[in-house]
C-alpha cells in the first residue's frame, strides 16, 4: 500500500549517506526539522552541515547503506509516521543501532519527509 513512500524514504537515506544534499532538498519538506542528542536542527543547517562534512572528506564511506531492524508504518490520514530501529551498515567503523520516528506526508503526488527524529541505542 506505502510502496512508493518506501521507496522514497530509501531514496532520502542513500541520499544522506552519499552526501547527495540535492536530492535531499528535493525530498525534505522546506520546514524539515531534525531532533536528536544534538538538538534541533533546521533543514538548511543539516544539508549545509551534510555538504561540509562531504567536502572536508568527514562522511561515510561509499556503499554505506541504511538498514531497518525493525519498522512500523502508521497512517494518520494525509500524513505516515514511520518509526523503528535502524543502522547504517557498509560503512569503515562500526555504528550503533538507532531509534527513530519519522513523519511524511504526500504533497502534490510526491512523498516528502517533514521531520525525524532519532537516538542512539544505549544497550549496544
Amino acid at each position: 500500500m506505502h510502496t512508493r513512500l518506501l521507496e522514497t524514504r530509501q531514496q532520502w537515506y542513500a541520499a544522506y549517506l552519499d552526501g547527495n544534499v540535492g536530492l535531499m532538498d528535493q525530498i525534505e519538506c522546506d520546514d524539515f526539522i531534525v531532533v536528536n542528542d544534538h538538538g534541533l536542527q533546521e533543514k538548511m543547517d543539516q544539508l549545509g552541515y551534510v555538504a561540509d562534512a562531504v567536502g572536508a572528506n568527514r562522511w561515510y564511506a561509499r556503499g554505506s547503506r541504511a538498514e531497518d531492524i525493525t519498522l512500523k508504518l502508521v497512517p494518520l490520514g494525509d500524513v505516515v509516521s514511520i518509526h523503528g530501529m535502524g543502522q547504517v551498515v557498509g560503512d569503515v567503523k562500526q555504528r550503533a543501532p538507532l531509534f527513530y520516528s519519522e513523519l511524511w506526508r504526500k504533497i502534490d503526488g510526491h512523498w516528502r519527509v517533514l521531520s525525524l527524529h532519532y537516538t542512539r541505542s544505549a544497550a549496544w
